[in-house]
């Protein structure tokens, strides 16, 4: 199983991004994971894409200046000591817990209780955005994001399949399915690299592939991989009785569209 995503090492958070087609440099692969990991986020907590200039920073200032988003600091002053409106929810002791053990100054001043009231407690049900943030990078003890990269793909391939009237789409991990006009679709996205001249390296999938489209009830089967400088055609198979299934090329080049450089 390939993770990506950033750790502490000897003392170092390192970062382990993906690389893909025309996704070359360091800010256009932050640019990309931020994409990916969207699909774990609620709306508010999501990170802003388009904002170019975030994506200089590490992924875990990324995170952090996300989660310092949600609270006010210029309402703070640190040299004076003061009662400060209450922002403490249900999920208060994640949210303290964090900001005490953090490097940065803001954070570790909001951990005090003077900004904290460990008494308070939101409506029941609510969830407070910077949760979703500190709940995939801190475990409660490290700080760390190591995700499954088939999953990150999986979940991005299935939210950019195209909306559309009459056409159902679910997310059956590790599969998408699609049913539109009385036909179902299986996408089945992995991330391996596919080089057209040597298939039998993939040999694995395509007798799955087959097999799935014998046994079970699917109409059309597709394998998603993503795309490379050889494989950027989509590869129709047969098998003996004439069934197909085809092997499609994946292109992450819609992160390039705010920034031409990443295309290097």
């Amino acid at each position: 199983m390939r993770k990506i995503g950033f750790a502490k090492y000897k003392k170092i958070t390192k970062e382990i991004l993906p690389k893909t087609y025309k996704v070359n440099e360091i800010t256009c692969q932050r640019r990309m994971f931020c994409v990916m990991i969207n699909q774990y986020l609620s709306a508010q907590a999501k990170i802003d894409i388009d904002n170019m200039h975030i994506y200089k920073n590490s992924l875990l200032q990324i995170f952090e200046d996300k989660i310092m988003s949600f609270f006010q600091f210029y309402r703070f002053k640190p040299e004076v000591a003061q009662k400060v409106k209450k922002i403490y929810a249900y999920e208060s002791l994640v949210i303290n817990q964090y900001f005490k053990q953090s490097k940065d100054l803001k954070m570790r001043y909001m951990s005090k209780n003077i900004s904290f009231d460990h008494n308070f407690k939101m409506l029941y049900g609510y969830s407070h955005p910077a949760v979703d943030l500190i709940q995939l990078i801190f475990n409660g003890k490290d700080i760390e994001m190591m995700l499954d990269l088939n999953e990150l793909f999986t979940r991005t391939v299935y939210s950019r399949v195209k909306k559309e009237i009459n056409k159902t789409i679910t997310l059956d991990m590790p599969y998408i399915h699609i049913n539109q006009h009385g036909i179902t679709t299986r996408l089945h996205p992995q991330w391996k690299r596919i080089d057209p001249q040597e298939l039998n390296s993939r040999k694995e999938d395509i007798n799955r592939g087959f097999e799935n489209l014998d046994k079970e009830d699917i109409d059309q089967c597709y394998l998603v991989y993503p795309k490379t400088d050889k494989f950027k055609r989509h590869v129709t198979l047969k098998d003996e009785s004439s069934k197909q299934i085809k092997m499609v090329p994946y292109s992450f080049t819609f992160i390039n569209r705010k920034e031409n450089r990443c295309k290097k």
